[in-house]
């Protein structure tokens, strides 16, 4: 097998490249949820890890044979789903359970899993440390297994230890960082009394409207309450739209330098770094006013997903603004990171982001979120943002090629055209452990293209968010919504009807680039509620059968997108924009007499007529229905133009 170089992309524009210890005891709110302890309780049947002997993954090409050391991810032969077909098998096993009493009992089954496992490796794993054969071991039971550092002339002795299975391999890891002031501190945002959550009292961008979320709030009364949402990215900046419902874990008291839940993390009040071992969320920070695309990507994801509405303030951006949040780093402890999401009793697990070329460690990778989603959690991605750069089946990568239990969104445009840097399917799954061939993704599509910005200090830009990055996030926002109607949804009945609910925005039926379609939030949560009703013994005719305004009318707003306006979004203080007086809100009519109604129309006309110092050229702007010439010279205008349509962009 050939190992490549790789890197973790995230979905922000077309491809912009970016960049131990045990967790143990369940937290308080997962506690809650399944009316059932740790200690106690039911276990589960396990199964046996398929395949005969101890299988090793070959490191024989770069650069994983250029390396002195390789983290070593290893399974013992004991795990909850043993080949690569147990998903489903198990998913029709458990029908019939709830979501959050199944949760309670597999976590339960994968903890007693490992202590039993350890407990039989537990010599033979002391003599490989006191020999210096390895170290840096870290326990995670969300695979019945361990990692360590190892170096290649030990792994045969790593394959001795009682009740290893299979082993995979990763390049070395990075050395956790210790929490010091150069990091800032932790989060520690107290409590606040949210006012109850009214649809009428803010201004919401117009894919909350497209996606009939805005709907559902209304009509059903739901709007994403009681849910949390696990946001995995590389940077957090915070602002009140985001911080009053930021998650707050109740065993910790925040940022007091103390372990106060004995978890073995240090104030993980509002969410943690697991690569550098702190629970410091900020690792760039945002100056005053500024917008920069990677740095706010982490703040963007979560205020799409559950961005609330302030008081004082205008903009609501959340698709469930009821729903709490909370953020996670640890692309190099994915194990912990899960783990300690399932702990604190997580609904969904946002990843914005994209890994290539992983090889047969994929299976790693679709093991831990198979086991992750019987505990629960649903795994939500974008499709990627590389359909020009890579042919199929590769165009999506791990995670969000992952089957049944990764939830990947294609991006389209606000017009519902896909957007050409949409990654495509289908993927293929063929590694030692997983033998499904070619699979159908994506699951459905959102929006992706020109989506409105919030900024941190509350104002918004008109246009400016591209990428996958926002599709997935979307999905997460509406499964939020499907989860607030009824917690008890499990994974695959959530997958099934989240589909089966689309609207189609591309060929009929499912597809290749959008999937099974535009997400219908409306369409998705009526049938959670229908469904809920004939289980629990209600009235479900409620919820029955077609309503006119049940999908959204793509033909009549294709009608209303397509003649368009250029709007001054935003001008740069100190600009000539500035000094011609130009203002935000400005619609550009013409420039040196030839008319401009797009971004497009602007840039050809500035190629034909070309200003000088002496002459400048009048740009003709309307404001407030009055007409205003402004001059213009050579050199960068100065302001952000943004196209408009008919359908307002807020509303």
């Amino acid at each position: 097998m050939r190992v490549h170089r790789r890197r973790m992309v995230l979905f922000l524009g077309v491809i912009s490249v970016l960049l131990a210890v045990p967790v143990a005891g369940l937290a308080a709110r997962g506690l809650e949820d399944s009316d059932s302890d740790d200690k106690g309780g039911e276990t589960l049947s396990l199964e046996q890890v398929s395949g005969d002997g101890v299988w090793m993954q070959q490191a024989t090409t770069p650069p994983l044979s250029r390396l002195r050391v390789f983290r070593a991810k290893v399974w013992f032969d004991r795990q909850f789903l043993g080949d690569g077909a147990s998903y489903l098998k198990r998913a029709a096993e458990f029908s019939k359970r709830g979501r959050r009493d199944l949760r309670a009992a597999v976590a339960r089954t994968l903890k007693s899993a490992s202590d039993e496992s350890f407990a039989a490796a537990e010599a033979d794993l002391d003599k490989l440390i006191e020999d210096g054969a390895i170290r840096d071991v870290e326990r995670h039971w969300i695979i019945n297994g361990f990692s360590c550092t190892i170096a290649p002339d030990a792994l045969d002795e790593l394959k001795k230890v009682k009740g290893v299975k299979k082993i995979f391999l990763s390049g070395q890891r990075r050395q956790a960082v210790a929490l010091g002031k150069q990091q800032g501190e932790p989060p520690a945002f107290q409590p606040v009394e949210r006012e109850a959550f009214d649809p009428d009292q803010y201004k919401h961008p117009w894919y909350i409207r497209y996606l009939l979320a805005d709907k559902v709030w209304k009509e059903f009364g739901v709007a994403g309450k009681g849910t949390l949402n696990v946001i995995h990215d590389f940077n957090f900046v915070l602002s009140d739209n985001t911080t009053i419902n930021l998650y707050r874990n109740l065993g910790e008291t925040p940022a007091n330098g103390k372990d106060d839940d004995q978890n073995g993390l240090v104030d993980d009040y509002h969410g943690y770094n697991f690569d550098r071992n702190t629970a410091v969320l900020t690792t760039r920070q945002l100056g005053p006013g500024q917008f920069q695309g990677q740095v706010m990507h982490g703040f963007m994801c979560s205020a799409i997903i559950c961005g609330a509405g302030v008081k004082g303030k205008e903009y609501e951006f959340g698709i469930a603004p009821e729903a709490s949040w909370t953020g996670v780093m640890g692309s190099q402890r994915l194990e912990a990171a899960v783990e300690w999401a399932i702990e604190q009793g997580a609904d969904t697990y946002s990843m914005s982001f994209s890994i290539p070329r992983l090889g047969e460690y994929r299976s790693h990778w679709r093991k831990i979120m198979e086991h992750g989603s019987f505990c629960g959690v649903f795994f939500v991605s974008g499709a990627g943002n590389f359909a020009q750069q890579v042919s199929t089946p590769v165009q999506m990568r791990v995670p969000e090629d992952i089957p049944d239990v990764v939830f990947a969104a294609a991006g389209v445009q606000r017009n519902f055209q896909r957007t050409l840097f949409s990654s495509k399917g289908p993927v293929e799954w063929e590694t030692e452990h997983y033998h499904d061939g070619l699979v159908q993704k994506p699951e459905v599509c959102a929006f992706n293209m020109a989506l409105p910005v919030l900024m941190t200090d509350g104002t918004v830009r008109p246009a400016g968010m591209n990428g996958n990055s926002f599709a997935g996030p979307m999905f997460c926002g509406a499964i939020a919504l499907m989860l607030s109607a009824d917690p008890d949804l499990l994974p695959w009945d959530l997958k099934q009807i989240i589909t089966t609910t689309a609207t189609d925005v591309a060929a009929p039926g499912v597809d290749y680039e959008t999937g099974h379609g535009l997400i219908n939030c409306y369409r998705a949560v009526r049938e959670v509620l229908r469904r809920k009703a004939v289980r629990d013994g209600g009235d479900p005719s409620p919820y029955e059968g077609r309503q006119p305004g049940d999908t959204v009318d793509v033909k009549a707003l294709q009608a209303k997108l397509e003649k368009t306006f250029l709007k001054v979004g935003q001008v740069l203080p100190g600009s000539q924009a500035a000094r011609a007086g130009m203002q935000p809100g400005d619609i550009v009519v013409s420039y040196g007499g030839k008319g401009v109604a797009t971004r497009q129309d602007l840039i050809l006309a500035r190629k034909e007529i070309v200003a000088t110092e002496d002459e400048k050229v009048t740009m003709v702007v309307t404001r407030d229905g009055e007409t205003h010439e402004l001059k213009m010279g050579p050199g960068q205008f100065g302001f952000v133009p943004v196209a408009e349509f008919d359908d307002p962009v807020f509303e």
